[in-house]
């Protein structure tokens, strides 16, 4: 490994810390050397050589520094916060590391403080955190549940002060702990080379909490408590219904979070969870502090419930206890002073997932059936969610005072457990934050408050004013408007301790939560009360469907003309209308397609009909930005929402996203639009694309302009200028279509008849037949199944002549890009497979032209089916290919055609040695002949369209 500058000062600096300590060391290991002291002394330079601003002599913005650290110590061993928390530019929100330091005296490898120092890196996702006296140096693993009986196995490195002397011990430190090391993504590097822990020492019971990060974890934890509870509350309550079940298991595990939260916070000085039943009935105490809280916070979670609260309400008090034990910070790995809110968010946007069925004994959680039809819950990630909120409420506040930024509003209309507007608050928070503090003469005025470390902090009630005033949501789901309130709530009070709390409530005499109902409210989005007129609805699919008038709602708002950004992930669920529109649709879809026509076609899919409503509900100039399926961007059902953005607003940028952003989730790419609600003519669409999660850069970045994509058919979206030029090649005079000049042809459809397909020949009446899978571009083509084939009998509408042809070209159909072979034996083929069993040109030069790279980018074009799960290519888009006209009268023509024949010929003949080889010596000779010929083939396909560079750039790239 090369050492630079930066690793020579920092070992020589390091070197005289270790002889300073060395020739004290029988004082600093002493107990009269206390942890303040060997921080001020070692540990706080160690971090600083290590290229650290643990001082902060050049970040003085108390918001953008990238070293927090704790100096002072709070109570009880579970509540405190780490000593150092390491934040990387300009991310100043999520820590990226902790060291956890302690005094030198004695060892400090105990069970507490391993537990103590693994439970602060688990509960805010890092992989790795830091134990350390200076003396000692201790690496942790945090992936794993913290576990204090075997906390002290999660040990992965130590170091003694005597080895940071050693070049290569001290380098391991360097290069992994080191300012610009963390930059540079090591220790996210560094766990992906750790090993899962498997074999003896899981099956021996070590490692209990197991591999499993935070948000899963506590996800699990949740929906424990919900079964246990409502089988609880179920027994104890034979007449509850699954509502009102629903409902008050909830709030229930609302409270108990908010508690726990209060708790680690500092807030609660009391350890109230843990307390319950000490004094008698655990149940009767917690609902006693209940009522006691609600006169202190107020807001949704501790309001008195008509059915919890009352004293008729019974419970198991035995089994309550026992969630509360399990729960109380005594027992348990969470740390709410170190969960992000927005995991928080995420835990709970899936645990909404689920919804509490009763029968008249028993009560069970089961997914949702919308949920089960989509296949499961997806969360946003934060780093998408910040991204939309800075694009949109960043750019609309940017350069605004604090008394300019009070007249706006923004929105999600489809908030679920509140992620986006989590986003908005923290943006808002923030930008209020900095604003001050460049104005400090203003601060004071505005109510801030100055805090010991000398800057200005916004007080509890100039963040209330900011909640209230600022930010809006609505849900058709009540849990769901419920989560998001106290996600909102547990924003407001993160910056809060016990003291700022009692001298809120001292000085303003109010509760220290303000009421959300009037911004976080409950109703459908898209269908408002007109669709009751006329109709008398029953009322529990009146219910259901919660029809929302937003000037009913928001008046104020709708009165100025309407929101002034509205951001979000909307649902995706696809109606479908039929082509003719189908007279017999059921209330709510028939609704939407009258209503929402701009973005509604035979196909109706729920978050273009979203962007429609959102544009709608914005004033002018007022922004959205969506995430959405990237098939908005192509897909001929939403021909109608492209359009209206386009023609009717202003687009201004689409970010194609060409990874799972949701993994596990069958959708496959997705896209980020952003729109002004503005009438624009002829302008640029910014385009951007990213193929990972690592942003740091654009895989592309190009504009076209709005009349050149409304030009095309469809008005279909493409992220390279340049695919528009090479779309129009396929109009260009001396290109044909290859549906002019071949014949296609489709195998035989069995269907899901199995008894006419077998692994062996049964009779000289079963024929071999070809599958899709039975081949490889350019490969021989091995079938591995018959079929039972008899024309006269069973197949009578099937061409024998036409599936029999020599020579074919045959094409996989089941695919995510063109892949095709010739078949010189004369192969039956199941439908799984597309024939082309005549041509006016040689097939060999077709198949030359199918396979290469500017065909398949072609052909992604038309239907972008890479990465997609069940991908297919299509007779009728094989038919839109263009291919160049050769006269091979002309000489030049001739050469060229000639010339990918051959090449055609010896890339077949290479396939097939390479098939065959046994030696992988001759493998990879035969592997890298095939990759030259590939090249050779593409270069001179690029030379037969006439492609220019920078098309054949685009080609490559995208290949």
């Amino acid at each position: 490994m090369m050492k630079g500058d930066s690793f020579e000062a920092a070992f020589e600096r390091v070197r005289e810390l270790t002889q300073e300590f060395n020739a004290n060391k029988n004082f600093y290991l002493s107990p009269e050397y206390q942890e303040s002291e060997v921080r001020k002394d070692f540990i706080d330079k160690f971090f600083i050589a290590l290229g650290w601003d643990v001082n902060h002599e050049t970040q003085k913005n108390p918001f953008q520094q990238e070293v927090k650290v704790e100096r002072g110590v709070t109570t009880g061993p579970s509540q405190r916060r780490a000593d150092y928390a390491f934040y990387i530019a300009p991310n100043f929100r999520d820590p990226c590391l902790f060291a956890e330091a302690k005094k030198p005296f004695g060892d400090i490898v105990t069970a507490d403080n391993c537990f103590q120092t693994v439970r602060y890196g688990w509960n805010a996702n890092m992989p790795i955190a830091i134990l350390t006296n200076f003396e000692q140096f201790i690496v942790l693993d945090c992936r794993y549940k913290p576990d204090i009986e075997t906390a002290a196995l999660q040990i992965i490195q130590k170091y003694h002060y005597s080895q940071y002397h050693d070049s290569e011990k001290f380098a391991e430190i360097f290069y992994l702990f080191s300012r610009d090391a963390v930059a540079a993504s090591s220790l996210k590097k560094y766990a992906e080379t750790l090993p899962k822990r498997r074999g003896k020492a899981v099956q021996k019971g070590l490692f209990k909490g197991g591999w499993q990060p935070v948000d899963e974890s506590f996800l699990e934890e949740l929906d424990s408590y919900r079964a246990a509870l409502a089988r609880n509350f179920k027994n104890c309550n034979p007449k509850l219904d699954a509502e009102m079940l629903t409902e008050v298991t909830q709030r229930t595990i609302d409270r108990l979070v908010f508690l726990r939260f209060l708790e680690d916070k500092l807030i609660e000085t009391k350890n109230h969870v843990a307390e319950f039943g000490d004094k008698g009935s655990p149940w009767i105490e917690f609902i006693a502090l209940c009522r006691r809280l609600d006169n202190v916070y107020n807001g949704i979670v501790f309001r008195k419930h008509d059915i919890l609260d009352l004293p008729t309400f019974k419970v198991d008090e035995t089994q309550f206890a026992n969630l509360c034990e399990d729960l109380a910070h005594i027992n348990s790995p969470y740390d709410f002073n170190f969960i992000p809110i927005h995991i928080l968010g995420s835990i709970y946007e899936r645990f909404l997932g689920k919804v509490i069925v009763v029968t008249d004994k028993e009560a069970q959680v089961e997914p949702k059936q919308e949920v089960r039809k989509a296949g499961g819950i997806y969360y946003t990630p934060d780093y998408i969610v910040r991204y939309i909120v800075d694009s949109t409420v960043g750019k609309l506040i940017d350069g605004k005072t604090p008394a300019q930024i009070s007249k706006m509003r923004f929105a999600d209309i489809a908030c679920g457990s509140g992620s986006f507007l989590l986003g908005i608050y923290d943006l808002l928070l923030r930008y209020h934050r900095y604003w001050y503090n460049a104005n400090p003469k203003k601060a004071q005025r505005a109510g801030c408050v100055k805090r010991d470390d000398g800057y200005w902090h916004l007080s509890l009630k100039q963040r209330r004013t900011i909640l209230l005033t600022n930010i809006y949501g609505v849900d058709i789901d009540h849990q769901a408007v419920e989560v998001a309130q106290l996600s909102l709530y547990l924003k407001l009070l993160e910056e809060e301790t016990t003291a700022s709390a009692r001298q809120h409530q001292l000085e303003f005499r109010e509760t220290l939560l303000p009421p959300l109902d009037k911004n976080i409210v409950c109703g459908n989005s898209l269908i408002e009360k007109d669709i009751l007129s006329g109709q008398l609805f029953p009322s529990i699919e009146e219910r259901k469907l919660n029809p929302m008038d937003f000037e009913d709602r928001f008046p104020d708002i709708m009165r100025r003309g309407g929101f002034d950004a509205i951001v979000g992930n909307p649902p995706y669920i696809t109606y479908s209308l039929g082509r003719g529109r189908q007279k017999h649709l059921n209330a709510e879809v028939s609704y939407i397609a009258s209503h929402y026509e701009q973005s509604s076609e035979y196909k109706m899919n729920s978050f273009a009909i979203f962007f429609d409503r959102a544009v709608s509900l914005c004033q002018t100039r007022g922004l959205v930005g969506y995430i959405v399926p990237g098939t908005i961007l192509i897909n001929q059902a939403l021909t109608k929402i492209r359009t209206h953005l386009l023609a009717n607003n202003h687009l201004q940028r689409i970010v194609s996203l060409k990874y799972r952003v949701f993994p596990g989730s069958e959708m496959g790419d997705t896209a980020i639009l952003f729109v002004e609600k503005a009438h624009k003519r002829n302008y640029l669409v910014d385009l951007h694309q990213y193929h990972s999660e690592v942003w740091e850069k654009d895989h592309s970045i190009d504009q076209v302009s709005s009349e050149t994509i409304l030009a095309l058919p469809e008005a279909r979206i493409y992220l390279h200028a340049t695919d528009y030029d090479i779309l129009r090649i396929g109009d260009k005079a001396g290109i044909l279509r290859l549906g002019d000049i071949a014949e296609f042809y489709n195998g035989i459809k069995t269907g899901n008849n199995k008894r006419f397909l077998s692994e062996s020949k049964i009779s000289v009446k079963w024929q071999p037949v070809i599958r899709g899978r039975d081949f490889e571009r350019y490969g021989a083509a091995k079938p591995s199944y018959f079929v039972y084939f008899e024309p006269k009998e069973l197949w009578s509408n099937t061409d024998e002549t036409k599936l029999r042809t020599r020579g074919k070209v045959i094409i996989r159909q089941t695919s995510d890009r063109l892949c095709a072979t010739l078949d010189p034996v004369g192969y039956l083929c199941l439908d799984t497979v597309h024939i082309i069993y005549r041509a006016t040109l040689d097939q060999r030069f077709l198949l030359g032209l199918i396979n290469s790279k500017f065909l398949n980018h072609f052909h992604s074009c038309l239907v972008p089916e890479f990465g997609k799960a069940f991908a297919e290519v299509k007779i009728a888009n094989l038919q839109k290919l263009p291919v160049p006209e050769v006269k091979l009268s002309e000489a030049a023509d001739r050469v060229r055609y000639d010339q990918l024949i051959r090449l055609v010929e010896q890339l077949l003949s290479a396939k097939k040695s390479w098939e065959g080889a046994k030696l992988d010596r001759d493998k990879y000779y035969y592997e890298s002949k095939c990759a030259a010929l590939d090249r050779q083939i593409d270069k001179l396909v690029y030379e037969l369209y006439g492609l220019s560079e920078e098309e054949i750039k685009v080609v490559e790239d995208e290949m």
